[in-house]
């Protein structure tokens, strides 16, 4: 899966495009010590975001697990590979990153027409389908 999208995205005034482009995105479960919180479930997707005259894009691995209202950024890396952080699918015991609200809402689309989420949105807490 390799979908290209352009988004538009409001901030202090100012409108600015950007470009996602969406690798992948799948169900993902991962069995967890309860002291980091204990199994994680939910979804998982890779992102990569090209800003307006680059060329090269910075890539993102995020996710959103079951009951949670927003996508968490859990790696970051810069156009040429630069690990700005890692910390591994679903992990919620570090300080946590958001996406941006309409970077969420083009994820959240793309959840429902894979069928993946029964519910999700904007501050709507994740039921996975089938769930």
């Amino acid at each position: 899966m390799t979908e290209r999208h352009t988004v538009e995205v409001h901030q202090e005034g100012e409108t600015f495009t950007l470009t996602a482009i969406v690798t992948e995105m799948r169900k993902r479960e991962e069995a967890c010590d309860r002291l980091l919180g204990g199994d994680r479930i939910g979804l998982e997707a890779h992102l990569q975001l090209l800003q307006e005259g680059e060329d090269k894009a910075t890539s993102y691995f995020l996710s959103r697990l079951v009951g949670e209202p927003c996508w968490i950024i859990d790696a970051k890396f810069g156009p040429h590979g630069y690990p700005h952080f890692s910390h591994g699918f679903g992990a919620r015991y570090l300080k946590l990153k958001g996406i941006l609200p309409e970077l969420g809402d083009l994820l959240d689309t793309l959840a429902r027409k894979q069928d993946l989420a029964a519910r999700i949105g904007r501050d709507i807490p994740l039921v996975l389908a089938g769930e």
